[in-house]
């Protein structure tokens, strides 16, 4: 039995010496005793052997990691928002204030155009950079934005708000029937034309 594992052992790589020397308290006692002669034959140490089973631990993890993040993404959405995009568009909502302020536009359109800007904005920035490079997205965007201005003039004009809170509210409500529309709408699209081309680069 031995002879056979003497053998075994000598037509083994090195990493694989290594891997079973991980687990050496699992042979057999005739096995350990041939596994440890043949790894004294090459110079390899038990020391080597704890430490490849410790990286191989560690790369197991961080490839269940990996496997957990990748089923937890989402097809449509980004995990996370790119943050310079965020400043840049919370920049170009400062410049669209002061600019509405300057022409004195009436609080029931300068609000709705607000949300519609916001509303444009967190869509581009919360979808894949896929799901921006199709047709189906940016006819959806359109009409969502449509159906955001007429709720939030409708809110502006019939529910003024005269407070922060009411302001969220109000562009909450505005926000969401838009979002409903457009990723319905989107979503039919994608279902109806799969095959999509995406928009030309060139």
């Amino acid at each position: 039995m031995e002879t056979n594992f003497k053998e075994r052992y000598a037509s083994m790589s090195d990493d694989k010496l290594l891997h079973i020397a991980g687990d050496r308290k699992d042979l057999l006692q005739e096995a350990a005793v041939a596994l440890d002669a043949e790894m004294a034959r090459r110079g390899l140490t038990h020391e080597q052997a704890r430490s490849r089973k410790k990286e191989r631990l560690r790369l197991d993890i961080e490839e269940a990691g990996a496997h957990h993040q990748k089923r937890n993404e989402s097809k449509y959405f980004v995990a996370q928002m790119n943050l310079g995009a965020c400043f840049i568009g919370v920049a170009g909502l400062l410049v669209l204030m002061i600019t509405l302020g300057n022409y004195r536009v009436r609080d029931e359109w300068m609000w709705p155009i607000i949300v519609v800007y916001l509303g444009a904005l967190l869509a581009c920035l919360a979808v894949q950079e896929w799901v921006r490079q199709t047709l189906s997205f940016w006819f959806s965007l359109a009409l969502s934005c449509v159906l955001q201005f007429l709720v939030a003039h409708w809110l502006s004009v019939y529910h003024p708000s005269r407070s922060g809170s009411g302001l969220k509210g109000s562009a909450i409500l505005s926000l969401l029937p838009g979002y409903l529309l457009g990723g319905a709408l989107f979503l039919v699209l994608q279902r109806l034309k799969p095959s999509q081309e995406t928009i030309s680069t060139n």
